[in-house]
């Protein structure tokens, strides 16, 4: 069996039990190369720290997929692309779907597809 995803995961509560949830979606995904930082956006000390934790676990894990999502991913998307460590940038929606994590397993993520996937998750849609 391969090694299971990576996950950090910073800030409160429902981020630890959002990552219990996306640790099953990502195993599923055959994600076991990637790290995953789930983030918090609070204050801005804790988007710096979630900068730090990512060069991190860039340094620790040279050749993994590094992916963020979370709170700080979601308000601050192009903060965390623009970073050469990420690899990925998935938004608080995109998080809990089973095809997003499915979609990570690409072999090239970087040409592939687009870098971040983060929805407003302010938006009104009509059901």
């Amino acid at each position: 069996m391969a090694n299971p995803p990576k996950f950090t995961t910073l800030g409160c509560r429902l981020n630890a039990y959002e990552t219990e949830a996306m640790k099953d979606l990502a195993a599923q995904a055959g994600l076991g190369d990637a790290v995953i930082v789930n983030t918090c956006a609070v204050t801005s000390e804790a988007v710096a720290k979630a900068r730090k934790e990512i060069r991190r676990l860039r340094r620790e894990n040279p050749g993994a997929k590094l992916i963020v999502t979370g709170c700080a991913a979601q308000v601050e998307p192009g903060t965390f692309a623009a970073m050469p460590e990420v690899t990925r940038v998935i938004g608080n929606a995109e998080k809990m779907r089973a095809e997003t994590w499915a979609a990570l397993k690409a072999p090239d993520l970087i040409g592939a597809t687009e870098r971040v996937m983060v929805d407003d998750i302010m938006s009104v849609r009509e059901t």
